[in-house]
C-alpha cells in the first residue's frame, strides 16, 4: 500500500490536480486542506471509504481515480474490507466497555456508514512551497470528528498527541496500528472516552507518509450518549449531533476558510 501511496504522489503536480477534490465532492486530491484556519503542509488524496459505494457503476460521488488507478484501487478495496472488520471489533469492544450489547452502536454503521480513507503526503521543505505562517505545521492541532480513527504511518515520527498540556511525539510500532478516539465516540460515551488532540510536524528532510481510516457513522445519525453512561448523578453531557450536518462543516472547513472550525464543545448541555 505505501509502495502504491508514494508512486500517486510521485505523479506531475499537473496530473495530481486533475483529480482535485472540489466544494461539492470531498474525494480526490488536495493541497490546501485547513485546519483550524491553517493551511497544512502536506498532500492529501481521500478516497470514500465505503466498498459498497466503490463497487457502484455510478456512485453519487465519484473517486477520481488516477490513469494508473488500475494499480492503487485493488489495494485500497482490500485495505478497506480489512480496516472496516478491525473498527468494527474495536467498536464492539468499547460498547463492552461502556456497559452496552457489542452490537449497540452496529445501526449507525451497518451498509451505509460515511467513512473515508486518506492518504497524507508530508514533503519536506525542499519539496513544498513556503506557506507564510510562522507556525507551520504537517497538520494543526484538532480531534478526528468521527467515531474512531485507525492509522497506519512510515517509521519517520512527526505525529503528535496533546496531554497535560504537553506535546508529545508517537512513536510507531512496526506493524502496529494507531488508534483515535474521536468526537462522536466522546459523545456515545458521555466524555468517558475523549476525543485525541493531536498534530502533525512539517518535515525538514524527508518525505513522510500516512494512511488514516475513519470510521465514520451513516449519514443521517442522531448521535446522544448512550443510556448506559447517563444517570441522574451523570446526566447527559450534549445535546443531539446530527451527523450530517456536524461532518458537513467540519469538511467544509477543511476546504476553505468559512470562520471558525464547528466543535462538540459548541452542543454540550
Amino acid at each position: 500500500f505505501f509502495s502504491s501511496m508514494e508512486d500517486f504522489f510521485a505523479l506531475p503536480k499537473d496530473t495530481k490536480l486533475t483529480l482535485s477534490r472540489t466544494k461539492n465532492n470531498m474525494w480526490g486530491f488536495y493541497d490546501k486542506e485547513l485546519t483550524k484556519n491553517k493551511v497544512d503542509a502536506k498532500e492529501i488524496y481521500d478516497i470514500d471509504g465505503n466498498i459498497d459505494n466503490l463497487k457502484k457503476e455510478h456512485p453519487e460521488l465519484q473517486v477520481p481515480w488516477a490513469e494508473d488507478g488500475s494499480k492503487l484501487k485493488p489495494v485500497v478495496m482490500e485495505w478497506l474490507q480489512q480496516l472496516e472488520q478491525l473498527s468494527s471489533n474495536l467498536l464492539g469492544s468499547i460498547c463492552i466497555a461502556l456497559g452496552e450489547s457489542s452490537a449497540t452502536l452496529n445501526p449507525f454503521f451497518l451498509k451505509n456508514h460515511t467513512s473515508f480513507l486518506r492518504l497524507n503526503y508530508y514533503p519536506s521543505v525542499s519539496e513544498r512551497l513556503p506557506l507564510n505562517d510562522v507556525e507551520e505545521l504537517g497538520i494543526h492541532h484538532h480531534t478526528d470528528a468521527g467515531a474512531l480513527t485507525v492509522l497506519v504511518q512510515d517509521d519517520l515520527p512527526g505525529l503528535q498527541v496533546q496531554k497535560d498540556d504537553a506535546w508529545h511525539t508517537v512513536v510507531a510500532t512496526e506493524g502496529g496500528f494507531i488508534v483515535n478516539i474521536g468526537d462522536m465516540m466522546q459523545v456515545w460515551s458521555n466524555d468517558i472516552y475523549q476525543a485525541a488532540v493531536h498534530r502533525v510536524l512539517a518535515m525538514d528532510h524527508r518525505d513522510r507518509f500516512s494512511i488514516p481510516f475513519f470510521f465514520n457513522p451513516r449519514g443521517n445519525a442522531e448521535v446522544s450518549p448512550l443510556p448506559s453512561v447517563v444517570s441522574p448523578e451523570q446526566p447527559a453531557r450534549y445535546r443531539i449531533i446530527n451527523w450530517a450536518e456536524f461532518r458537513g462543516k467540519r469538511t467544509d472547513g477543511d476546504y476553505a476558510d468559512y470562520g471558525p472550525e464547528v466543535q462538540i464543545a459548541q452542543y454540550r448541555i
